[in-house]
């Protein structure tokens, strides 16, 4: 649990020093300029508004034992893509030294109904054919999706000694393909796309450029928002993985905080409980000491919501903003009010529960 903090914290200990150098005059923006326009994102089972200049980052989510990675293109380049993909996997089995006996390496493509794309049942590259991989290119609303998991299967006559050594194993633990496919189509009967601020107002969770229905059925979940610019990075992620045990939680683990930051140099700028729109949460800000005394402009924005209750319904979600490596036109004072109200935004979508 404390490494979902600290690996953050020990980046801080590598600032250089030359950032402290020409810091730009910081009357030229206000966070009322940001802040004019905003727009909506939805993250898992979140809303935050954000400045409408904001341009979500990231492009993967985790459901599962599914990786999913999301783009915004045109039909004809997902067709192009898939047709692409096909021939770079044929000549991956084709490359020198690869086992003649794994062949083909396509073990074999399904395609999927009304051109929603297709399923390679495909090997990994420099294994045998017993440890493969189901990769799904589908195409919703304008949005492609690649979906991939690992899957076994040992039912290739090469591989019955391996199977023999397995003894003990049901037939579904030795090859589990077809319950891997199963979840993989139900996974994307429920998926489709959306443009970045649109908040499906149905049961389910919110990807990068997609949104998946909910089935009733419980599932682990990470997906977030990533943004990053000259002045700070900001991110928000969602993660129904991460169960705390009793009084682990940001405050909780306050002594190996306080350890962490007074070997980086730093100290804490304010510590706060407070309730966003009904969700617990923990605020933690801490600054650069050398860099405050120059009247720098080095500010860190932890906050942890919903660690302390948190389900596989209920996640957690993680809100970090800073300004590390960056020459920020914003005072410290004003990268507080950025990172206020947007936590103080920070909601369930409709039909979250």
């Amino acid at each position: 649990m404390k490494k979902r903090i600290f690996s953050f914290l020990w980046m801080v200990m590598l600032i250089p020093s030359f950032y402290v150098n020409a810091l730009p005059q910081h009357d030229l923006i206000t966070p009322d300029n940001l802040f004019s326009k905003t727009k909506p994102q939805c993250v898992g089972l979140y809303v935050v508004d954000v400045p409408e200049s904001f341009k979500n980052d990231r492009n993967k989510a985790r459901y599962d034992d599914f990786e999913i990675k999301s783009q915004l293109i045109s039909p004809s380049v997902f067709k192009q893509r898939i047709a692409l993909r096909e021939q770079e996997l044929n000549a991956e089995g084709h490359r020198s030294g690869y086992e003649v006996e794994n062949l083909p390496f396509i073990k074999e493509i399904i395609t999927l109904p009304n051109d929603k794309g297709v399923i390679f049942d495909r090997n990994s590259p420099y294994d045998d054919d017993s440890g493969r991989v189901l990769e799904a290119h589908i195409y919703i609303h304008n949005t492609a999706f690649i979906i991939e998991t690992d899957i076994v299967d040992l039912s290739n006559p090469n591989h019955k000694e391996r199977k023999y050594i397995n003894a003990g194993l049901t037939e579904a633990q030795l090859t589990n393909k077809p319950a891997k496919l199963a979840a993989l189509r139900s996974l994307i009967s429920r998926l489709s796309g959306r443009l970045e601020h649109e908040i499906p107002a149905e049961k389910g969770v919110c990807i990068p450029n997609g949104f998946i229905a909910d089935d009733n059925k419980e599932h682990e979940i990470v997906t977030g928002f990533n943004y990053e610019n000259n002045d700070f990075l900001f991110s928000l992620i969602n993660d129904n993985t991460v169960i705390v045990d009793a009084g682990d939680t940001l405050f909780g683990r306050s002594n190996e905080m306080n350890e962490v930051l007074k070997k980086a140099h730093m100290e804490t700028i304010k510590k706060e409980a407070l309730t966003l729109h009904g969700i617990p949460a923990e605020k933690w800000l801490f600054r650069d000491i050398e860099l405050h005394k120059q009247k720098g402009s080095q500010v860190y924005f932890i906050l942890y919501a919903n660690e302390a209750v948190a389900t596989a319904i209920k996640p957690v979600v993680r809100f970090n903003l800073h300004n590390q490596y960056r020459q920020t036109r914003y005072s410290e004072t004003q990268m507080i009010e950025i990172g206020n109200r947007l936590i103080n935004s920070l909601r369930y979508k409709p039909n979250a529960f």
